[in-house]
């Protein structure tokens, strides 16, 4: 990489490209391999998305360019940023920005929504609320671990990363439209189109070829590497894995929503009314 790049984003342009590849690898060398172990992974007997109007193929062609395209948009903007901050009072997010974040999004909203659905385990209240509450609860005592154990520290000193992203400096300093906008982008729009697309359509892909486990692990890894903060990276691949996790158990992806956007709500309310990341 370019040594006029500082450090951090060095870092993370590289973290970007191993999960990437490795996601990649995760789905060519499952599709290779299931047909061998089918059984033995528990892989759903007959294609996942068999009955829709779409070809098999187009799954395939869906999942490549939604890994490339987001790989490629992250890394680029991060590249030629070159780690020089946004100024937080020109920046220019308005409802035509936050609309245009959601067109991105709108292919793999209606292919995820053209899906057959899983059959439901039965799940009652309670056990949502456990799902809910408990996965929130992990991915805060991991942040918080990771916070007070100096590690957070060490890295800013090290590389130089920024303690807080470009996008939370826009919300905590930015102008009321911006903040509206932001906050709308943040608790409602993202929830629904990353868990859509990450956790209902790419994780289902990969899991149809290497099981739960590798998808699990795999789309994690690309989900937090998409964001390009180093300090946020195993904080946010853990949240990938637990979102992962409560998909698997629950089936129903509204879960996984509602965490995510509990987590963004509280995550915006802290940065606004405190001023710290979280």
């Amino acid at each position: 990489m370019s040594s006029h790049l500082p450090l951090y984003i060095e870092i993370n342009l590289a973290l970007l490209l191993m999960s990437v590849l490795l996601c990649l690898f995760t789905w060519l060398a499952g599709m290779c391999v299931s047909p061998f172990t089918r059984n033995k992974l528990n892989l759903p007997p007959v294609t996942l998305y068999s009955g829709t109007r779409f070809p098999t193929w187009l799954d395939q062609v869906y999942t490549i360019a939604f890994i490339v395209y987001f790989a490629w948009s992250s890394g680029q903007s991060h590249f030629y940023s070159a780690g020089t901050p946004n100024d937080p009072t020109n920046a220019q997010y308005n409802v035509v920005m936050v609309l245009s974040n959601l067109l991105i999004y709108l292919p793999m909203l209606v292919r995820y929504a053209t899906l057959p659905r899983w059959q439901k385990p039965a799940l009652d209240i309670g056990k949502s609320l456990l799902y809910i509450f408990g996965a929130l609860f992990t991915i805060y005592l991991i942040t918080g671990t990771l916070e007070l154990s100096g590690i957070f520290r060490m890295l800013v000193d090290k590389t130089g990363a920024p303690e807080m992203q470009d996008v939370l400096e826009i919300l905590q300093h930015g102008d009321t439209n911006t903040q509206i906008c932001l906050i709308i982008s943040a608790v409602i729009i993202a929830p629904i189109c990353e868990e859509c697309c990450f956790r209902g359509f790419l994780y289902n892909v990969l899991k149809r070829y290497s099981g739960a486990f590798a998808a699990t692990l795999a789309t994690g890894l690309v989900f937090s590497a998409v964001h390009t903060a180093l300090l946020q990276f195993i904080p946010l691949a853990v949240f990938g894995w637990v979102m992962c996790y409560v998909y698997e158990r629950t089936r129903r992806i509204w879960i996984p929503i509602v965490i995510h956007m509990i987590f963004n709500a509280v995550s915006t309310a802290v940065v606004l009314l405190v001023g710290v990341p979280v």
